[in-house]
């Protein structure tokens, strides 16, 4: 039973990482994160993108290059959480306090915890080596801004 539940929560994790969103981070000319979200428009010389109910213009003049996708520490953090919460609930249904070995509702939820938030790591850092993300250098240059928007506006980004 604990085998098909660990391959169901491996399954859901992978599904959950591969989402298709249109998301980018943006880095300024001295390699600093500047801002993140998804993206809304590409004009000849903005990106606009939503980040929460906010939208944001950054001009392109201030782009030194474009990273798509989310960073590898969050497909470990969303796998890790996912994973944490479905052994955790699964032991605290499971427990039965009467027999051995013995446990209750809420040393079933810290066990379960305990043991998914590893394994959930793990299977983050395998969806890593799929994850291919892209680069695009821009440095303020208007010919890799258009190359930029030619491939945002054809969807060619994730």
């Amino acid at each position: 039973m604990k085998i098909i539940i660990t391959m169901l929560m491996m399954l859901f994790s992978f599904a959950v990482v591969a989402q298709h969103f249109s998301f980018i981070r943006i880095y300024n000319k001295a390699g600093r994160k500047i801002n993140k979200g998804t993206i809304v428009s590409v004009t000849d010389s903005s990106i606009a993108l939503k980040r929460g109910s906010v939208i944001l213009n950054i001009p392109a003049t201030d782009i030194g290059y474009i990273k798509t996708k989310h960073s590898t520490g969050n497909n470990i953090l969303v796998a890790s959480s996912i994973s944490a919460g479905v052994l955790a609930i699964f032991f605290a249904a499971t427990a039965e306090p009467n027999k051995t070995p013995s446990f209750n509702a809420g040393e079933g939820f810290a066990l379960g915890v305990l043991a998914g938030a590893p394994i959930g790591a793990v299977i983050g850092g395998i969806t890593i080596l799929f994850k291919n993300s892209k680069t695009f250098i821009i440095n303020g240059d208007t010919t890799k801004w258009k190359e930029f928007q030619l491939a945002a506006n054809n969807d060619k980004i994730s």
